[in-house]
């Protein structure tokens, strides 16, 4: 492989055997080297292809502000990130929690740490990435000697969800506290009858994170049940209660949000606050 640009002492941009542009590190890859070197293979330690040239310059920009170990270290974290999440992560995620990992131990040194207001929300609408998350922060503190706040692990969950939805920060944040505001809404309304351990509850999270999804990507849902008027009218009239609850949702939503959900997600949300009231019930 042929250097074509010395990014530094760790970092290297080559051009590889199918003569694609990639970035290869590694201690002291880049010491003494200039345009037309050839690489020591033997000093490899990461390679980073981007599909994306955008992408690569910005790691290589970061690559010149932040520590050869903190890229590594994030690098080794994406790996097992996408070993435990099946799906497609974008690969800004690099960059991004890069960034953000080396950020967090600058304030840690200067005695600044943030709260996360948003880690139970974050904890109950995304917990496989909130484990992930924790188990950064055992890396960070075992491999690189610094123990941040326990919060940070829901800010790390943040980036991955970001990278799952392919979404950018601020959306991941609204989906999380629409989410969240939803659920407030919901025990304000049913009080010790809205258990949030049973698996009915479960599985109303899983409809209003798609459903959120959904809303911020401006994707409708289809007027299916909405089109059924005796079936409207049905849930209506029999279930008030739970349809009230889940129009305050839907008012909460327009209000907060500047987003309408129709009449076939209203009543699909009160069918899952049935569930939920039921079930907790039967647990009392």
């Amino acid at each position: 492989m042929k250097i074509i640009k010395v990014i530094n002492n760790n970092n290297v941009c080559v051009l590889n055997e199918k003569g694609r542009e990639q970035i290869v590190s590694g201690k002291g890859i880049g010491f003494g080297k200039k345009y037309g070197d050839s690489v020591d293979s033997s000093r490899i330690q990461k390679t980073y292809l981007f599909t994306d040239s955008a992408l690569q310059k910005k790691l290589m920009d970061l690559m010149t502000e932040i520590p050869y170990e903190y890229i590594k270290f994030t690098s080794d974290m994406v790996e097992y990130i996408k070993e435990c999440i099946p799906s497609k992560l974008n690969e800004s995620l690099l960059i991004t929690l890069s960034d953000h990992i080396c950020f967090a131990i600058e304030r840690k040194k200067q005695g600044i740490e943030f709260t996360n207001p948003l880690i139970d929300s974050i904890r109950e609408c995304y917990p496989e990435e909130l484990k992930l998350g924790f188990y950064c922060l055992e890396q960070i503190e075992k491999r690189l000697g610094i123990t941040l706040h326990k919060d940070e692990a829901g800010f790390i969950a943040m980036h991955i969800i970001n990278a799952r939805l392919y979404t950018d920060m601020s959306e991941v944040y609204d989906i999380t506290k629409l989410i969240d505001g939803c659920v407030k809404i919901a025990e304000d309304n049913f009080t010790d009858r809205f258990d949030r351990t049973t698996s009915a509850y479960e599985r109303f999270m899983i409809h209003m994170k798609y459903m959120s999804q959904r809303l911020f990507k401006n994707e409708s849902c289809k007027e299916i049940l909405g089109k059924d008027k005796v079936f409207t009218e049905f849930i209506r009239s029999d279930y008030d209660v739970y349809y009230s609850c889940a129009k305050t949702m839907q008012k909460y939503i327009l209000e907060t949000y500047g987003k309408n959900i129709n009449e076939d997600e209203v009543i699909t949300i009160t069918l899952h606050l049935v569930r939920v009231v039921s079930e907790s019930e039967k647990a009392d």
